[in-house]
């Protein structure tokens, strides 16, 4: 009797394991994504990534990128931001422990993690808190590293042996003082979400 209470609860184990290793292998998109997101959350709904301080004041704005199914090592990319905007602090992610490239966020960065520190999940690179000069509509966004026009415009290495370069997708910019243009989607027309939502009700 004992053996086979053991063999089921190792039967048991082996079921877990591998329905782990295959949610974990979904969870994970073909093409990777990088994005500016107002907080640690990483929502990309409206108003959810959209911020309007008073001006002079003071917010917070994130660097996250999400791996494709090969994992992330390294991004290159640079961010573009507003005449009304100042930036204030820069905090970089420690485990971003290699530099490739000289330069700054606005003139575009390289940065990678440490051999054998793969990422497999939403991982953010840069926490920045900026004043505002205005009221006005405007939005930070990321941008092309002038070092990788014309192509792959945004991109990321890979996990993979010799860490290859693969292109990633611009997600979304942070909205500041922004209300989106009316149209078939509303006020979330300009979302990732409002876009899956548009095939799940189908």
């Amino acid at each position: 009797m004992s053996d086979i209470i053991l063999y089921m609860a190792k039967t048991i184990l082996m079921f877990a394991v591998i329905m782990l290793v295959a949610s974990s292998a979904f969870a994970l998109p073909e093409t990777g994504y990088i994005g500016l997101f107002k907080d640690a959350t990483h929502d990309t709904s409206w108003p959810a990534n959209t911020v309007c301080p008073p001006v002079y004041g003071q917010f917070q704005c994130w660097i996250w990128c999400l791996p494709s199914e090969r994992g992330l090592q390294a991004a290159e990319f640079a961010v573009s931001f507003p005449p009304t905007v100042v930036v204030l602090a820069t905090v970089q992610n420690p485990s971003l422990i290699v530099r490739l490239c000289c330069g700054t966020l606005a003139t575009g960065v390289s940065v990678a993690f440490a051999e054998g520190m793969c990422q497999m999940d939403w991982v953010w690179l840069y926490q920045l808190t900026m004043m505002s000069l205005s009221a006005a509509p405007a939005k930070i966004e990321i941008v092309p590293h002038p070092g990788t026009l014309p192509v792959p415009a945004y991109q990321f290495a890979t996990c993979q042996p010799g860490y290859p370069i693969e292109p990633c997708i611009n997600l979304t910019p942070l909205y500041l003082c922004w209300t989106p243009n009316p149209g078939p989607l509303g006020a979330q027309g300009t979302t990732w979400g409002a876009i899956k939502n548009l095939f799940w009700e189908r």
